[in-house]
């Protein structure tokens, strides 16, 4: 056949897609051993590819309905003594149950017993595409199986084969007695095998309206799962995030133990970004809580976390974010203190650090400590550093209560005059950036824009290289060569953006620097 000869010769046809299609469906005409030879070669092709499918159900309904094509396919395959051929078996297998049952069972048996662990683990995952529940299954076939996984649950010399015994009992929990017992003993191991499986069975297996205690008890165990392993992050978070809707608290809880144990985690706080998106838009008043609950933590790996959280291109704006008013209320003055710094520490953003904090004031406001606190806080910090603080302030006051209102107009007053007494001072006006710094400045950015884009870039998926490159040339117009012709010139458009930059950081970095170290390190009063 054509088809497999191309494999085996490196060629690939503009067709190969097609090509690939009417070989699955006319499976039954391969040459079997040229099969065998371009196996390999082809199995690489469909790596990671939804298209694997077809070749895998083109060999379990042709070994349905031709059991001798099921068999010498199989011979072949363990002829060829190649464990990456070996997953081919299970659907082999699961035809030739259909059209011969008492050869299919021999051969299973003959590979779970077998020394070899890939293709024990092979003869193990195929229990998963046979129906136990089936009537014309032998009662003694079903009691090997029983035994066989329990032995091998129980014996740490085959932990190897551990992630296909969870496999199997996880998909046939109904046709196995002893299913449940095995997945109980296995989901404490912490490899990533097991792992996984976890996974899968929390989201495949486990029906939540009734067994929500089962969901309940084994989710802690993933507590632990490697942080190099960000696949397994992504599903669980896929997995989490369809709990959130009917269990929130459980799944807060879990996140919240999870940035608990360790600093590293909560560096790695991107792995939940999607779920934390969906509680900021779905479930915002409880994403609120999150927040300033783990502002109030005394274990600086919430901190580190919030400041992931506010830095991240992946989470979603939160520039107007405010503290929870079902929390803030009951907190001491001590913990206003201790909240505010850490806001000032590890939120870099000023829009979200001062949405923040004036939403402390609106809670606060009748606590005179507390209000003579912050109001410093806003005077000597933010209209210091970003005089637009004083617009900020004035477009609350239009909404604010009266006793509010003339809190903002002695903050706003105090604040001008302070600003304006440093602008005036000559010395400081020595530390106003240059036109010559500010180019240096950008220059600067610019470099660690166009490394990031270069990294980015190198591990960006194959896509781009499928797209046809454009060489522009470009001065006051622009022009390109594409497919031997020039463009028409165009000339660009202005884009331009502006952004404010904090004062401090111009007259005093080392200062500022120092200062949000201190309040990093700010230990809540007593």
């Amino acid at each position: 056949m054509q088809f497999l000869q191309d494999l085996l010769n490196n060629k690939e046809p503009d067709n190969w897609w097609k090509e690939y299609k009417d070989f699955c469906k006319d499976i039954s005409k391969v040459d079997r051993s040229l099969f065998i030879e371009a196996l390999p070669a082809l199995l690489k092709k469909l790596e990671n590819n939804y298209a694997h499918r077809d070749l895998r159900i083109a060999l379990e309904n042709e070994s349905k309905s031709n059991a001798s094509f099921g068999k010498e396919i199989y011979s072949k395959i363990l002829e060829a003594q190649n464990p990456y051929l070996y997953d081919s078996l299970t659907d082999i297998i699961s035809g030739l149950y259909k059209s011969d049952q008492k050869f299919a069972i021999t051969k299973i048996k003959s590979l779970i017993s077998n020394a070899e662990i890939s293709l024990s683990r092979i003869g193990i995952q195929s229990i998963a595409k046979i129906d136990l529940l089936d009537k014309a299954i032998p009662k003694t076939f079903i009691s090997w199986i029983e035994k066989q996984f329990n032995d091998i649950a129980n014996t740490e010399a085959l932990a190897e084969s551990w992630p296909s015994i969870f496999f199997a009992v996880r998909i046939k929990r109904n046709g196995l007695k002893n299913a449940d017992a095995i997945i109980d003993k296995l989901s404490s191991v912490k490899t990533i095998g097991i792992q996984l499986e976890l996974i899968y069975f929390l989201d495949h297996n486990l029906n939540l309206e009734k067994e929500m205690k089962l969901f309940e008890k084994y989710l802690p165990l993933l507590l632990h799962i490697d942080l190099e392993h960000a696949g397994a992050y992504n599903h669980l978070t896929y997995r989490l995030e369809n709990v959130a809707k009917t269990n929130l608290g459980l799944v807060i809880d879990f996140i919240t133990d999870w940035v608990d144990l360790s600093p590293e985690n909560a560096r790695k706080i991107e792995y939940f970004s999607h779920l934390l998106n969906t509680l900021c838009d779905d479930f915002y008043s409880d994403f609120q809580k999150l927040y300033t609950n783990w502002l109030n933590k005394d274990n600086p790996n919430f901190h580190i976390a919030i400041f992931e959280m506010n830095s991240a291109r992946y989470m979603r704006d939160l520039s107007g974010l405010t503290v929870s008013e079902v929390l803030i209320k009951d907190y001491s003055d001590y913990d206003i203190e201790y909240i505010t710094y850490k806001i000032l520490a590890y939120v870099y953003d000023k829009d979200t650090s001062l949405s923040l904090i004036y939403s402390i004031l609106e809670q606060k406001g009748d606590n005179k400590e507390v209000v003579v606190f912050l109001a410093d806080l806003f005077i000597n910090h933010f209209i210091f550093n970003y005089y637009s603080t004083i617009e900020f302030l004035n477009l609350k006051k239009k909404t604010a209560n009266r006793k509010l209102k003339k809190i903002i107009k002695d903050i706003v007053e105090e604040g001008e005059d302070n600003y304006k007494a440093y602008s005036d001072l000559e010395n400081l006006k020595e530390f106003a950036p240059s036109e010559q710094r500010m180019i240096y400045y950008n220059k600067i950015q610019n470099r660690k824009f166009n490394k990031s884009y270069k990294e980015s870039e190198s591990e960006s998926s194959s896509f781009l290289s499928m797209v046809t490159n454009i060489n522009y040339r470009t001065g006051k117009s622009t022009f390109s060569k594409y497919s031997g012709k020039y463009t028409e010139k165009m000339t660009p458009a202005l884009i331009s953006h502006s952004g404010e930059m904090p004062r401090g950081e111009f007259i005093d970095p080392i200062g500022q620097a120092t200062e949000r170290l201190l309040w990093q390190n700010f230990k809540r009063r007593q």
